[in-house]
């Protein structure tokens, strides 16, 4: 993902009344994160969840300055950024309506892929006592 698509969705992550579901739908809308701000306001006028204030806040100056320096420091800090398009954002948090649109994460990822699987086998073979055990 380009760095233009990061900022243009950390922007309308930023604009009131647009969550992960309303983001979801404009993307499909129109494309991409950055055709949003490129298309004609009439158009997403038309879309569910977009009203005269929404698209006023979609053009607002201070969310896309907020989205610059939100930005420089994810590069700064060398954070990882993933999109629910993206090959490596979790499968089953794709099959969410409400699934965040962006994930972020620093680190080594498959060591947590890797504990996250064996905490879950654990606690397949976890068994907690009952009466019944403490008899003799």
């Amino acid at each position: 993902m380009s760095e233009n698509e990061i900022i243009a969705l950390l922007r309308l992550l930023r604009v009131p009344n647009i969550g992960d579901v309303t983001a979801k739908k404009l993307i499909a809308s129109c494309g991409s994160p950055t055709a949003i701000f490129e298309d004609k306001p009439h158009h997403l006028l038309k879309l569910e969840g977009i009203g005269k204030a929404t698209l006023k806040g979609l053009h607002d100056r201070k969310h896309r300055l907020a989205a610059e320096r939100e930005f420089e420091f994810i590069k700064s800090n060398e954070i990882g950024v993933s999109c629910f398009w993206d090959a490596d954002y979790p499968h089953y948090l794709k099959h969410c309506i409400d699934a965040p649109v962006l994930l972020f994460k620093k680190g080594n990822i498959a060591l947590v892929k890797i504990r996250r699987v064996y905490l879950s086998v654990c606690c397949l073979y976890f068994q907690v006592p009952n009466h019944n055990h403490l008899k003799v």
